[in-house]
């Protein structure tokens, strides 16, 4: 997903738009025919939790079409209700030609992946009988059948308890939390969507300096509140389970708010 350097671009969107046309530039100057698809993350996970546009996703469908390249969206970290919707796909309103799933779809219990394609790319998968053609192609412990019971489970689970709506909900409720640590001068921006929230660090919230000795002592006073979180030098990640309540959203939130008081002692020491 787009990322900028705090100084090259107005606004988020105009960002958003440059960095979609990149992926034109790249196609027409290795020629649309060398070119099988475009893969990206819906909401960049590794990278801070980036969160594009809804236009940046139009952008890439629009030229995706017009140059005959597969749309590929890896909703490994974003798919099964974790963006309040099944897929991220559905929140960002723009649909791709292949799906990768995974983590969520066994909910952790047991490695299960997934992938979903179009069904005129599927009959190309499967060829014709009458053609004698197809793409033969297996795994050694692929359709295990307890994974599979698993994931069906899972499932099953999201939709009967409604989990998509309760994570845009919950996730509401914890975005307009975490926007309280703003009070500590130290919080650039908190994105993501449903249960897929960050929260990017900085020394100084005029500069956008990074503050990676905030990170890092962060890192253990979350540790020592008795919080297990991902936290990079300059962002941390909030991803509760899919079923958390608001009386957990807000112990969630008074640890994250001790162990950053905590940490910002440290670092002024």
């Amino acid at each position: 997903p787009p990322t900028y350097y705090r100084d090259r671009f107005s606004s988020w969107e105009e960002c958003n738009r440059f960095c979609a046309q990149l992926f034109e530039d790249v196609i027409i100057s290795e020629d649309p025919d060398t070119i099988a698809g475009i893969m990206v993350e819906p909401i960049g996970n590794t990278g801070g939790i980036i969160t594009p546009t809804e236009e940046y996703f139009h952008i890439l469908r629009d030229i995706c079409d017009r140059h005959d390249v597969l749309l590929i969206y890896d909703e490994i970290i974003t798919g099964y209700a974790r963006t309040g919707s099944m897929f991220a796909a559905q929140t960002f309103g723009v649909t791709p030609d292949i799906i990768c799933g995974g983590k969520g779809l066994s909910s952790g219990a047991i490695p299960l992946g997934a992938l979903m394609a179009r069904e005129d790319m599927a009959e190309t998968f499967r060829g014709h009988p009458e053609e004698a053609r197809n793409f033969a192609h297996g795994h050694t412990y692929a359709g295990n059948p307890l994974a599979c019971a698993v994931g069906i489970a899972v499932l099953d689970e999201i939709e009967a308890s409604g989990l998509c709506e309760r994570a845009r909900e919950q996730g509401a409720y914890l975005q307009d939390k975490l926007q309280g640590l703003t009070k500590y001068g130290v919080v650039r921006e908190v994105r993501g969507r449903g249960l897929l929230l960050g929260v990017e660090l900085v020394r100084d919230t005029q500069t956008m300096e990074p503050f990676p000795e905030l990170g890092m002592a962060l890192k253990k006073t979350a540790l020592e509140n008795g919080l297990i979180m991902r936290i990079d030098p300059n962002w941390f990640a909030v991803a509760p389970a899919l079923t958390v309540s608001r009386s957990e959203i807000d112990e969630l939130y008074s640890l994250i708010d001790k162990s950053i008081a905590d940490a910002l002692k440290r670092v002024h020491h």
